[in-house]
C-alpha cells in the first residue's frame, strides 16, 4: 500500500531553497489531495543580542512573515491547492519546526529547504534541517538545490 500523507508541512523562510521545497510541496500536496500547512518561523535567537528593543520590532517582522506567507498561498492556490493553513511562529526554528508545528498542526510529512542560512550562520547554529532530522516524528524531505550540489 501506498503511503498517503494528509499534512503537508512546508518551511518557507524567502530562501531559494525554501522555493524549492514550496513548488515540491505543492506537488506532493496536489498528489495526495492534502492539506498544505506554510509555516515561518521567526527566529528569536537573533533579537536577544538587541538591547533595547520595542514590541514595533516584533510587530514588523511578523508583518513581513504574513506578506511572506500571502504571496506563497497566492500561488498555492493559483496551482490547485484549497486546504491551506498558515502558521507564523515565534522562538526557536529547529524546536517549533521538528516537534512543536507538526504534532500541533498534525503533520504527517515535512518538506524544508537544505539551507537558509548563510555558512557561517550555519557554523554558529548548525543546521535546522539536521535537527529535524533527527527529532522529527514523522517523514522529512530536504529539497535540495541541483545547481549547488554539482
Amino acid at each position: 500500500m501506498l503511503q498517503k500523507y494528509e499534512n503537508i508541512m512546508v518551511a518557507v523562510d524567502g530562501s531559494a531553497e525554501a522555493e524549492l521545497a514550496f513548488s515540491k510541496g505543492v506537488n506532493v500536496a496536489l498528489r495526495n489531495q492534502s492539506r498544505l500547512t506554510l509555516v515561518h518561523v521567526i527566529d528569536t535567537r537573533a533579537l536577544q543580542s538587541v538591547s533595547t528593543f520595542d514590541a514595533d520590532v516584533y510587530e514588523e517582522l511578523q508583518a513581513e512573515a504574513k506578506k511572506l506567507l500571502d504571496d506563497y498561498e497566492n500561488k498555492a492556490r493559483e496551482a490547485g491547492i484549497s486546504d491551506l493553513v498558515q502558521v507564523i511562529e515565534m522562538g526557536n526554528p529547529k524546536t517549533l519546526l521538528a516537534v512543536d508545528i507538526p504534532k500541533d498542526q498534525k503533520v504527517d510529512l515535512i518538506m524544508v529547504g537544505a539551507t537558509g542560512l548563510n555558512a557561517f550562520e550555519r557554523l554558529l547554529v548548525g543546521s535546522s534541517s539536521e535537527y529535524i532530522l533527527r527529532h522529527a516524528k514523522v517523514d522529512l524531505l530536504v529539497v535540495r538545490d541541483k545547481e549547488k550540489t554539482l
